[in-house]
């Protein structure tokens, strides 16, 4: 059986698209499931970019919707209450708005100034809906490992994906083995400098192991530095692969097998 590539997280709703790819997002994501894309997760970064991720998920049969506030985000909203109570209103017509997680949410230390307090409150609330509606999180982890172990395992009852790591081997072993954690490698695991993300990615247990795009943006080598798309994934695929001693189609079936499971799709 042949697997087809499983992006478990984009942002096609980016302006990116409209202005560096011909025809925009619509027809492109109508070439990639006419080719080898079967499933993509659409990931939002704030409640108005939620309802923008779900109209589109919408549209096409392979694409769901992630919804939740960014940790660089949460800088420009204005009231954390009316943000997270249109969240939480989304969340309860799950079905009907296509929502398998929440997300993305966490913490970013790369950005100055860092406001980590706000940060936390958003991150600890998102938490919390989670686990109130036993849904997954894609959690954002930039410069902020420790932080973002702490505030996990802070949730026991709560599963996800470490997306588009960047954490160490030990960090990861240790989430993995919780039993609640995947970990989500991006193109950057194809660069010939990521010897840390590389290590981290053998780390991972097979079974545990997710790929995506973070498209446009993070595009793997040989495409580095142009605009991503879901497409290039396989790159990412093969990079894995390498690294775990299989060849890539054994590789695709345990990416879209786990994809399927963390996202209650199988």
């Amino acid at each position: 059986m042949k697997y087809d590539l499983f992006d478990t997280h984009a942002h096609y709703t980016d302006k990116r698209f409209e202005t560096e790819s011909e025809g925009g997002a619509e027809e492109l994501l109508r070439a990639l499931f006419a080719d080898e894309v079967g499933k993509i997760i659409n990931v939002a970064t704030n409640y108005k970019n939620s309802l923008e991720v779900i109209s589109q998920a919408k549209q096409y049969d392979g694409m769901y919707a992630s919804v939740g506030v960014h940790p660089t985000d949460c800088k420009d909203c204005d009231d954390i209450e009316n943000e997270l109570f249109g969240i939480e209103e989304l969340i309860k017509n799950k079905e009907e708005n296509k929502i398998v997680a929440i997300g993305e949410i966490g913490f970013d230390y790369y950005w100055q100034p860092i406001e980590k307090e706000r940060q936390y409150e958003y991150f600890y609330r998102q938490m919390c809906l989670a686990e109130k509606y036993n849904m997954p999180v894609v959690v954002h982890d930039r410069d902020a490992h420790g932080d973002t172990f702490d505030m996990l395992m802070k949730f026991p009852k709560v599963k996800g994906i470490l997306h588009s790591c960047s954490a160490s081997a030990e960090m990861v072993r240790q989430l993995c083995k919780t039993g609640n954690w995947y970990i989500s490698f991006s193109g950057t695991v194809t660069f010939k400098n990521a010897a840390k993300v590389k290590e981290a990615a053998g780390a991972v247990p097979l079974d545990r192991i997710l790929s995506e795009t973070d498209c446009p943006y993070l595009a793997p080598h040989p495409y580095r530095g142009k605009m991503n798309h879901s497409g290039f994934m396989k790159h990412t695929v093969s990079a894995l692969a390498e690294i775990h001693g299989i060849d890539d189609e054994k590789m695709r079936e345990h990416l879209y097998k786990n994809a399927l499971k963390i996202f209650n799709m199988g």
